[in-house]
């Protein structure tokens, strides 16, 4: 089930962001950190796997922030379909950083609970990526209202992994 949701859901991004047609990252608004390479390939030593999966949640964190901050402002939010797009991205790869042989090091805070529990954690993943295909399609229709609701459920996507396999 959860694979068939994964490439459901894959088949929606491309389609959100083909219906984006050409929309340029420059338009988005800056923000402190530059998105990692979320397609590059994974590293093979344990501590760039680790240090490589909290870049790219860093990352997440940060653009989590600014679209924040323009909901509060009442900033145009079409600039955020494709980073909402390049979530969804991670999203469904986020499963597939945790390899076992990854569970220390690198001051990471990933919960044991993701080894002994994966198919929860990747049922998590999945709803996190679907919610974020969906925040990719709002932003797109560049209703402001409506891009505030899904964010918030995106959010909460987000937060119901932390709660479980991520430490305080």
């Amino acid at each position: 089930m959860i694979i068939s949701r994964l490439g459901l859901n894959i088949g929606i991004g491309i389609a959100v962001m083909a219906g984006l047609g050409g929309f340029a990252r420059a338009q988005a608004p800056a923000q402190a950190t530059t998105r990692p390479e979320i397609n590059a390939p994974l590293p093979t030593v344990p501590d760039e796997i680790i240090a490589f999966r909290q870049a790219n949640f860093k990352w997440m964190g940060e653009t989590f922030a600014d679209m924040k901050k323009a909901i509060e402002s009442g900033a145009d939010v079409t600039p955020f379909a494709p980073k909402a797009a390049d979530i969804a991205v991670w999203a469904h790869r986020i499963p597939t950083v945790f390899p076992v042989g990854t569970e220390t090091g690198h001051n990471t805070k990933a919960e044991p609970a993701i080894w002994s529990n994966h198919a929860v954690f990747e049922e998590r993943a999945a709803a996190m990526e679907l919610q974020a295909v969906k925040l990719a399609s709002v932003a797109a229709s560049g209703d402001k209202a409506a891009f505030a609701d899904q964010y918030k459920v995106t959010g909460a996507a987000c937060g119901a992994c932390h709660r479980q396999f991520r430490a305080r």
